[in-house]
């Protein structure tokens, strides 16, 4: 992975995109709240649908050279990119983004990961863990 192709100058200051740690997921989880992304959309439709979180959302996802991901003002950021972010930055780090973080693939992971579960509980994959129990007393 070329790590300058993940970096951007913007205002005054470099930032860097790189794959979400768990703490970054949560503050994704925050800033876009009930926002539900259909299965089927494209990188237009996201910053669409993401509107005036947009920003918010760049700011967990973009971090400051050398800054801890929880040590950012997500709301501060948020503002300021309002401001000064690109758009054409905004496309690209959205399209990084999916480049760094394969949320199907992670996706694909945990239904493996529930499959599994199902199994070791002795449970078959179109049961729920609701159905089995009651069935069972």
């Amino acid at each position: 992975m070329d790590k300058n192709k993940y970096k951007n100058h913007i205002g005054e200051t470099d930032y860097v995109r790189r794959p979400l740690v768990i703490g970054q997921v949560k503050q994704l989880m925050d800033v876009l709240g009930d926002i539900i992304l259909p299965a089927d959309i494209d990188i237009p439709g996201i910053i669409a649908v993401l509107g005036v979180r947009l920003p918010y959302a760049l700011a967990v996802i973009l971090t400051e050279k050398d800054t801890h991901p929880k040590d950012k003002d997500i709301d501060g950021l948020g503002e300021s990119f309002t401001y000064t972010l690109e758009t054409s930055t905004a496309i690209q780090a959205v399209e990084d983004f999916f480049v760094l973080n394969p949320v199907a693939s992670l996706l694909e992971k945990m239904s493996g990961m529930v499959d599994k579960i199902h199994e070791a509980l002795g449970m078959n994959g179109s049961k729920s863990f609701a159905a089995s129990s009651q069935q069972e007393t």
